[in-house]
């Protein structure tokens, strides 16, 4: 079980994955463009809108990725409380005679 439990912890989203790939790219790729064009050639608000777009935008597919890896994990889990609970009520219960006052009697 303890098994189960962890590999259902390590399970990976790979949309998840490729999301925060992405969001790193383009996190990485704002700062080659914030830092390697000179602003003076361009208007200096399309300039910072484009930067704080860009940026906005990878954190956002960022937040994506870690939703997505979050649910599969939480769905492995859930799917493994389901399957435990399900085989735990299944369990054939024990004939034991309980006492009762009633035997007494005889």
């Amino acid at each position: 079980m303890e098994e189960q439990i962890k590999a259902a912890k390590e399970t990976r989203s790979w949309s998840g994955l490729s999301c925060k790939v992405l969001a790193s790219l383009g996190v990485f790729g704002t700062l080659i463009y914030a830092f390697g064009f000179n602003s003076k050639d361009m208007n200096k608000s399309l300039y910072l809108g484009i930067i704080a777009t860009s940026l906005s935008t990878s954190a956002s597919l960022g937040a994506l990725g870690s939703i997505a890896e979050s649910s599969k994990k939480n769905k492995a889990l859930t799917e493994l409380l389901v399957e435990s609970t399900n085989s735990a009520s299944q369990l054939p219960l024990s004939k034991e005679i309980e006492y009762s006052d009633l035997n007494e009697d005889n």
